[in-house]
């Protein structure tokens, strides 16, 4: 009995040890996690974390320019309101062109363009309309634009050989036929193929970004 009571007696010296050992431990640091290095700590930014975030995940998104041309001329104004629609802002452009336009000086009033109308298609001269000009230029008469002077001129000569004296050639500029599209992504390039199913004979190409 009295070896038993000793070996008990050790066992709850050597438990009592340990666990004294392991809370003094503990409140000096010298165990438990390790200390951070406070040095080390840095605050990120927003900015700074957006930036490394776009440097894991890079934008895969596609640009590409594109031109599209080859309308006829009633396709024009049609497609540029088609165009507008899609909000482009300055990523859409239609570069002006010069042009040579054959017509005659506003009339006073719309009665006065309509009689010339007629007098013009007695004279057997067809292609005259009114401008659909707008300010100074409403009732004139228009016999279309030409993008050659020497066309115009040759057309302005025909007329006047029918006693037609008011008719005139006037050098413009005016939207060219033709619209380029700078850095569109690949949703916009489809919206683009699907509209160019309703103009036939257009031609909607990839272009070099630099030109």
């Amino acid at each position: 009995m009295r070896l038993l009571f000793f070996i008990l007696l050790l066992a709850n010296v050597a438990a009592f040890g340990y666990f004294t050992y392991h809370e003094q431990g503990v409140g000096n640091g010298k165990l438990g996690h390790p200390a951070l290095n406070a040095e080390r700590i840095h605050q990120v930014s927003p900015e700074q974390l957006a930036a490394n975030a776009g440097t894991l995940n890079p934008s895969t998104v596609k640009l590409s320019c594109w031109v599209w041309g080859g309308f006829k001329p009633t396709d024009l104004s049609v497609a540029r309101v088609a165009l507008d629609k899609l909000a482009l802002g300055d990523k859409l452009t239609q570069p002006s062109q010069e042009e040579f336009w054959l017509y005659i000086p506003p009339l006073k009033n719309k009665k006065e363009a309509e009689k010339k109308l007629e007098e013009l298609k007695s004279l057997n001269i067809n292609d005259g309309n009114l401008a659909d000009e707008a300010g100074k230029w409403h009732f004139a008469i228009s016999f279309g634009a030409y993008p050659a002077e020497d066309a115009a001129t040759v057309r302005l000569n025909q007329i006047k050989e029918k006693g037609v004296k008011s008719a005139k050639v006037m050098k413009r500029e005016a939207p060219g036929g033709v619209f380029m599209f700078k850095q569109v992504d690949e949703k916009i390039v489809a919206e683009l193929n699907q509209m160019k199913a309703s103009y036939a004979g257009t031609e909607l190409k990839e272009t070099d970004c630099g030109s």
